[in-house]
């Protein structure tokens, strides 16, 4: 998935599996076949090769991936949408090298023809999907919380029940540390000089994902464009929310979430949040400073320092 991953497994009553590490790194390498932008056979780009009103057979793990997507596309009316691709590319965020400067309207209007998560029909019964119009799926903003998922499915399997998670920054902890202590996780504060810890916080049985709009963009004419794209406009957001961090009960949601939410702002996210019982941590640029919020879901975890 063109990011690095790290698991870290605290032995109690069960071993550890001997070359369980090959193990884990096989799991991932198959899921980077099904979800991989950059595989050119990977399950995800031969849909997006199937010709418009074509049924394509999915595998289990895709199909998860899809129904989540589908969840959080609905719940964030839209702000989390898989088909955001083409604006992103044309934004030069995408990968293709940037070009540093801002589409012409109408080259925007036409790729926002070709956005939309409903365009694509998914039967969960018949395992299969076909696309109702030619969007191009990408599921980067999942998949990484996906996978460290899988690998949580797999360490339970076997047994284990003290162990951390890590794929591309999204987290899942279980059970305890060797000493006896919860795991502490770092969110990051949205600095570019340095990377300096913001909040620690403690973390049970949980999984947490973070998104961040500090880090890539680009300035023309004295104006800020963000790497981040509202797939309901077209264009990249213009609020000051610089960082969302999310803890659910699965990395994939989390994954999602905190990029939909991000997409939002933090007056839209909180209120969400609220209404829905989401645990989510904002950073939000105020004049020279970032300020917090977080929703009441949240505040158990803010026992970290």
């Amino acid at each position: 998935m063109g990011t690095t991953y790290q698991v870290k497994v605290v032995p109690g009553k069960v071993p550890v599996p001997d070359n369980f590490g090959k193990t884990i790194q096989s799991t991932l390498e198959e899921l980077d076949s099904t979800f991989s932008t950059y595989q050119t056979d990977s399950e995800l780009m031969s849909l997006n090769r199937t010709p418009v009103g074509e049924t394509m057979s999915l595998s289990q793990p895709m199909l998860r991936v899809l129904g989540i997507s589908d969840q959080v596309f609905q719940l964030t009316g839209g702000a989390f949408d898989p088909t955001v691709g083409p604006l992103v590319n044309l934004w030069g965020f995408g990968p293709d090298p940037s070009q540093d400067k801002v589409p012409e309207l109408s080259k925007i209007r036409a790729q926002l023809n070709r956005i939309g998560f409903g365009k694509l029909a998914v039967d969960h019964g018949a395992a299969s999907a076909r696309r109702t119009a030619d969007i191009q799926l990408d599921l980067s903003a999942v998949a990484k919380g996906f996978a460290v998922d899988v690998v949580a499915e797999l360490l339970a399997s076997q047994g284990l029940v003290n162990y951390l998670v890590e794929v591309g920054g999204e987290l899942r902890t279980n059970g305890l540390k060797a000493n006896g202590q919860p795991w502490r996780i770092a969110i990051e504060s949205p600095t570019l000089e340095r990377r300096e810890v913001q909040q620690a916080l403690a973390l049970g049985n949980a999984a947490i994902a973070t998104s961040g709009d500090y880090r890539n963009y680009f300035e023309r004419g004295g104006k800020r464009y963000s790497h981040t794209i509202d797939p309901r406009t077209g264009f990249p957001i213009t609020h000051q929310l610089a960082s969302v961090t999310v803890i659910a009960e699965d990395t994939a949601s989390a994954d999602a979430l905190a990029t939909g939410l991000m997409v939002l702002g933090h007056t839209e996210a909180l209120a969400l949040a609220e209404k829905n019982d989401l645990a989510i941590y904002l950073l939000v640029k105020e004049e020279t400073e970032f300020k917090a919020y977080y929703s009441s879901a949240f505040a158990p975890y803010l026992s970290g320092e």
